[in-house]
Parts: C-alpha cells; structure tokens; sequence
C-alpha cells in the first residue's frame, strides 16, 4: 500500500508544479506552435516532396510533434534528478522507505499520462491550423506512446546518473537533443537496424496509425515484440546505468552536494 500511495504523492507534486507554474508551460506550447508555423509554412512554399524532416507535409506534423513529445520525455527525468540535487531535496528522498527506484519511475508513470495529453493537445492544434486531417485512433496512438515513451526514459536514466556524478550536464543534454532530430528522421521501412534504436519503431507504428489509419489490433506478433520488447531493454539498460551512477555517488558521499 506505500508504494500506492508514494505514487499518488508523486502524481499530487507533479499536478500542484504544473499548477503553479502554468505560464511557463503555457510559454513552451506557444513557441512550439510558432516554430511549427514556420517550418510548415516553408515546407508549403518548398514543395510537398522537397524537405528533410518528412516526405510530407502529413508526416511533417506528426514527426514534428514526436519529436517535441521526445525531446521532453528523455530529458524530464535528467532535470528532475538534477533539479532536485540542486535544491537539496535529493537526499531526503533517498531518505525514505520507499527504493528511489520506485519514485523514480511513479514520476516516469505520471509524466507519460501528461505526455500523451499534450501530444494529443497539439496535434488537434496542427490539425486546425493546417486544415490537414489525421485518423485520432486515441485508444492506439495512447498504447503506442504509453510503451514506447519508456524507451526515451531509459536514456534519460543514463543522462540523470552522469547528472549525479557530474553535476552539470547540461551541454550534454543539448547535444543529445540533435541526436534526437537524426533518429527521428530515420525510418525502419528504408533502414532496417534503426528499429532497434529507442523510440524509432513505435514513432513509425504511430505514424502508420496517424497516416495509413492502422490500429493496435492491426499489429503483428513482430510489431508487439519489437515495441515492448525495445522498451523493456532500454528501461533496464537505464535502471542499470542509473544504479551504477548511484553507486559511486553513494560510495563517494557525493549525494548532497551540488
């Protein structure tokens, strides 16, 4: 029963920042929209087949939104941990009954229900602008992200660890956020080992669902495997890292200090 209710605290704090600090978040969406205005409407003066993000201007507002959606769930863990050693709360929760482990993915938990919300937020919001219609299967397109956002989790995990050991990485953040551009461009379809890459698989899927009007009881016994199993090593991969991380801060008194 703790763990159910450290998770609904979890889930509280995070509602109550959000709340609290509405118009940052507010700022975010509308200089994401503006940006989208401008990319889309180059992309129209160009021409539907000559730009390099997507081969339409269909898969340009979807990739376009993923990308957004992944540069915040790779790097919402790395900031949490990083923000929470900063202010000197780290500690007290490692404080607690309750493994790290478990807060830290109750908070991964939380942030993909607020995740999928914005996602679907904004692509009603592009869908209005541009006039261009997609099929909005939520019930897919929520299973699809729900699993395949873990993945990027998992990453982030490894960055939050070097956060620990080095304090400040913020340039390392940055740097992966192009990392993030170049494999949201690649395709499985025309590139076969990308899907083995975080993410890359279940983009695809989404965008097969988003386009070509596929759902969840369309996929393959691979598709399943492919998605969940991508999730599951990547998150592990994650946890792993963050331990080791944790371990030699752990070992080293370093927990505290900032």
């Amino acid at each position: 029963m703790k763990y159910f209710y450290s998770f609904s605290a979890i889930a509280k704090r995070e509602w109550i920042e959000l709340k609290r600090y509405w118009f940052n978040s507010f700022i975010g969406i509308v200089m994401y929209i503006l940006v989208f205005l401008a990319l889309f409407t180059g992309a129209q003066s160009i021409g539907q087949n000559n730009f390099a993000l997507m081969d339409s201007l269909e898969g340009f507002l979807i990739g376009y939104a993923l990308w957004f959606l992944a540069i915040g769930a790779f790097s919402d863990t790395a900031h949490s941990i990083i923000d929470e050693a900063r202010k000197g709360t780290l500690e007290q929760l490692y404080m607690t009954e309750i493994p790290f482990t478990w807060l830290l993915i109750s908070k991964n938990l939380v942030s993909t229900v607020f995740f999928l919300l914005l996602f679907v937020f904004i692509i009603i919001m592009q869908m209005q602008i541009t006039g261009i219609a997609l099929n909005l299967d939520l019930l897919s397109i929520s299973i699809t992200l729900f699993i395949s956002l873990f993945s990027l989790y998992g990453i982030g995990l490894i960055l939050a660890g070097l956060g620990l050991v080095f304090k400040r990485i913020q340039n390392l953040l940055g740097a992966a956020q192009f990392v993030i551009v170049g494999i949201m461009v690649l395709s499985p379809t025309t590139i076969p080992f990308v899907k083995f890459l975080p993410f890359v698989y279940g983009r695809e899927l989404i965008m097969n669902i988003m386009r070509e009007g596929y759902s969840v009881f369309n996929f393959t016994i691979i598709d399943w495997s492919f998605l969940i199993g991508n999730s599951v090593i990547y998150m592990l991969v994650g946890l792993y890292g963050y331990k080791l991380s944790e371990r030699q801060v752990l070992k080293r008194g370093m927990l505290g200090q900032y």
